[in-house]
Formats: structure tokens, C-alpha cells, sequence
């Protein structure tokens, strides 16, 4: 068998065109189907350490304006003074929850959705409240308003339990709001400082683990990117080998003629 006949060469040079064609997109299909991959979770990651970087900003915020309300509640009339506490325990509330939305990475669609959930099973209990209180202006009866404050502090202790495992954590978190009701800011600050603080731990790490992922993400696609650019050379290095075999086909009928 010749090898180096006008017709072997001919079918080598075509051949190792073809193979280095076919290698060339399997390679390429591959890194750019990686590379997707790549982008796709590197994007997500830079989007979600903006959203735990709001919600940790955002419960900041909050936790300034329960201060505020938590002092303003220390000069109000004796007869508001209740009113106020409450209005401050509603917004440490709201701090604690966007505190542990960031430090657990949370959507804050999945809190709103919770707390949708939340105050759906409660309305049916506040307007029964409602009902009783206004009875309760309503009477003269010594009796019948004993009984209706007694059923109105027992409908104080009718909580629906949550119907999400979310929704339960985020009640054990919630709980930490009853501070408030401490005597002194000593006492309040005690109870607050350890779960901040576990809050504020969880964050950090949380954000670690992800800058650490978006970088070796980042080593990863500089790889790819190289890998498909040497593929590129290597397949149009082997086309241009099987066009100088074909050419090599022409030289020798030209050298035989001669």
C-alpha cells in the first residue's frame, strides 16, 4: 500500500480535516455549555450577596428607628407609654427578621410570603378582638365586662401555629422582641447582643463562602477560556495540515508529469 499516493493523501488530508473539525465543536460545545454554567452561578452569587448586603443595611436601619421609638416611648404620657412600647417591640421584630434573612440568605420574597401567611391567620383572631373591645366600651355591666376581658385575654393566648418551618423560625427569632419590655436598656441590650451577634457571625461567613466561590468560579472560566482557545489553534493547526496533504497530492502529479 502506498501511502503516498495522490488518492491516500487526498483521503489523510480530508480525514485529519474532518477529525480536527469534530474535535474542535465537541470541545467547544462543551466549555461553552460550562461556561453558561459558570456565568449563571456567578451571577447569582453577585446578585445574592446584594440582597444580603439590603436586607443586613435595611435591619441596621430598622434597629435605629426601634431605638428611636424605644426612647420616644420612655417620654410619652403614662397613658400612651404602652402604646409605644408595643410600636418599638414591632420594630425590633422587623429588625430581628431582616437580620436573620440576611444572615441565613433568605429571599426576602420567601419573608414576605411568610408573613402573608402570618397575618392571614391572624385577622380572623383580630377581628374577634375587635368585637370584644368595642363590647367591652360598650358595657356598663360589671360582670359582662369581666367576662369579656377574660375572654379577650384568652384570645390574646390563641396563636395559630405557623404553618412553615420558616415560619417557625422566624417566631423563635421573633421572641427576642419581648425584651422590650424590660425595665432598663441594660437588660434589653443583653438579651439582643448574643443573637446579633450570632446574626452578624452567620453573615460574615456567609459572605466569605461566596466570595471564595466567585473566585475560584472566576479561575474556572479563565481556564475554560484558554482551554477553548487552544483547541481552536490545535483544530485549525490539523485543517491546515490535512490542506498542505491535499496540496502534497497536486506537487506530485505535477512532479511525476515532469
Amino acid at each position: 500500500m502506498n501511502l503516498t499516493s495522490p488518492r491516500n493523501l487526498v483521503f489523510s488530508g480530508f480525514l485529519i480535516s474532518l477529525l480536527s473539525v469534530a474535535f474542535n465543536s465537541v470541545v467547544l460545545s462543551y466549555v461553552g455549555k460550562r461556561l453558561q454554567a459558570v456565568d449563571t452561578e456567578y451571577y447569582k452569587l453577585v446578585e445574592s450577596l446584594g440582597k444580603q448586603a439590603t436586607e443586613f443595611n435595611e435591619g441596621d436601619s430598622l434597629f435605629h428607628q426601634y431605638r428611636i421609638m424605644h426612647h420616644v416611648a420612655s417620654g410619652v404620657p403614662a397613658a400612651k407609654t404602652k402604646e409605644a412600647r408595643q410600636d418599638a417591640e414591632s420594630m425590633l421584630k422587623a429588625f430581628l427578621t431582616k437580620y436573620y434573612a440576611a444572615a441565613n440568605d433568605i429571599p426576602p420574597a420567601d419573608i414576605i410570603r411568610v408573613e402573608v401567611e402570618e397575618a392571614g391567620q391572624m385577622i380572623p383572631l383580630l377581628e374577634k378582638a375587635l368585637g370584644l373591645m368595642q363590647a367591652l366600651q360598650t358595657t356598663s355591666d360589671g360582670a359582662e365586662r369581666v367576662r369579656l376581658s377574660a375572654e379577650l385575654e384568652k384570645l390574646s393566648q390563641e396563636v395559630p401555629e405557623p404553618r412553615s418551618e420558616l415560619g417557625r423560625k422566624l417566631r423563635e427569632v421573633q421572641e427576642y422582641s419581648k425584651a422590650e419590655s424590660a425595665d432598663n436598656d441594660a437588660v434589653i441590650m443583653s438579651a439582643l447582643m448574643p443573637v446579633m451577634k450570632s446574626f452578624r457571625e452567620q453573615l460574615v461567613e456567609s459572605i466569605h463562602k461566596k466570595e471564595s466561590r466567585l473566585h475560584e468560579l472566576a479561575l474556572e472560566r479563565s481556564s475554560l477560556t484558554r482551554s477553548a482557545t487552544y483547541a481552536s489553534y490545535a483544530a485549525i493547526t490539523f485543517q491546515l495540515f490535512g490542506l498542505m496533504l491535499i496540496l502534497a497530492k497536486d506537487l506530485m502529479k505535477e512532479k511525476q508529469a515532469s
